[in-house]
């Protein structure tokens, strides 16, 4: 379960990957205007074509792993850490959404948006949508006498706006953000939340989300013992 926890963890690197990459652009990268995939294009040149828009990224590769590793971790995760939440259909679906959810991210990465545009969209598609469904269902199955309400909700409520920013971002309505930004609301809820859900699970006693003892029951179990 802990190991889940940690495979969550390593969601980190996908923003540190970003910083670097966008680094190595030539050009400023605006997180308003270019996408995510954008990093991991393997090309040099205008994209897409034909445009005046002009994409290189030099370090695509690292992206690339990056996305990949992701992937890997997403699923690794949901099915090592699904302990830590309640045994019910909930657990059950969240955890094969998101196992699909890293699937595709783990397409994104070995199909860059150059190469293959078609295999990589339905990809980020799976991911935006089952991975964000998910983070619905996991926050659902969440045992009911946990001390983590507020964890409860963000998993909701991360879910939800995920699913509101796919939907817009199909929509092609940025609410201002830029397509890049609403891109990223849609994206990042999921790599968030992994990295908060397996700060939860470590700092769980026993690995599993669940509540904290009264000092009544603790007084109740003092009285047995002592008996």
């Amino acid at each position: 379960m802990r190991l889940g926890a940690l495979a969550w963890l390593l969601a980190a690197q996908f923003f540190v990957a970003q910083v670097a990459v966008a680094s190595a652009w030539t050009t400023p990268f605006s997180l308003k205007t270019r996408f995510i995939s954008d990093l991991g294009n393997t090309a040099c040149g205008p994209y897409p074509n034909p445009s005046s828009v002009i994409v290189c990224s030099p370090w695509h590769a690292g992206m690339n792993a990056s996305f990949i590793i992701v992937g890997i971790t997403m699923a690794a995760g949901a099915i090592l850490a699904r302990s830590a939440f309640k045994a019910s259909w909930r657990r059950s679906l969240a955890v094969a959404l998101f196992v699909a959810a890293g699937g595709g991210v783990l397409m994104v990465g070995v199909y860059p948006e150059n190469e293959n545009i078609t295999i990589h969209s339905i990809g980020a598609g799976i991911n935006f949508i089952g991975g964000n469904a998910a983070l619905v269902l996991f926050g659902l199955a969440v045992p009911s006498t946990s001390s983590r309400p507020r964890f409860i909700w963000f998993s909701i409520t991360a879910g939800i706006v995920g699913l509101i920013s796919t939907a817009l971002f199909v929509a092609r309505q940025d609410l201002g953000l830029g397509p890049g930004g609403i891109e990223r609301l849609a994206a990042y809820t999921t790599t968030t939340w992994q990295i908060v859900a397996g700060l939860v699970v470590l700092r769980t006693r026993d690995g599993r989300v669940s509540r904290q003892t009264s000092p009544d029951e603790r007084s109740l179990s003092s009285t047995r013992w002592a008996r």
